[in-house]
C-alpha cells in the first residue's frame, strides 16, 4: 500500500475525518477514501465499486452518501482537523468518477 499511496498518506489518511453525519450532504468521506485506497493499492476495483454504489442504499450497514457533487460543496469546516484537508475534495471527486456506476441494493433488501 505504501508503494502505491505513499508513507505519509497510509499513516495519516484517516486522521481528523468527520463522521458521515457531520459532513455536507452526509458524504461518507472515511469509507470513500478507504475504498479508494483499496482500489488503487490492491486493484480491488470491483469490490470498491460494489461498496461505493451501496452508499445511499446501504442503510445502517453502509451509511452515508456518495461524493456525487462534491465540487459544489465547501468541506473546509468538516475537514479542518485533517492533515489532507486541501487534497480530500479532489480525491473524493476523482474517486466518484472511478467508482460510480449503477445503484446497488443490499442482498438482504432484495
Amino acid at each position: 500500500m505504501i508503494n502505491c499511496l505513499g508513507d505519509n498518506w497510509v499513516k495519516t489518511w484517516s486522521l481528523g475525518l468527520p463522521s458521515w453525519e457531520n459532513t455536507p450532504n452526509h458524504i461518507n468521506i472515511r469509507s470513500i477514501l478507504w475504498l479508494r485506497n483499496l482500489a488503487i493499492a490492491y486493484d480491488m476495483i470491483d469490490f470498491a465499486k460494489a461498496r461505493y454504489n451501496l452508499l445511499g442504499n446501504g442503510g445502517h450497514w453502509f451509511p452515508g452518501q456518495q461524493a456525487k457533487e462534491v465540487e459544489k460543496l465547501d468541506l473546509t469546516a468538516c475537514l479542518a482537523a485533517s492533515p489532507h484537508a486541501d487534497q480530500i475534495p479532489h480525491l473524493l471527486a476523482e474517486t466518484h468518477r472511478l467508482l460510480s456506476g449503477e445503484t446497488v441494493q443490499r442482498l438482504s433488501s432484495s
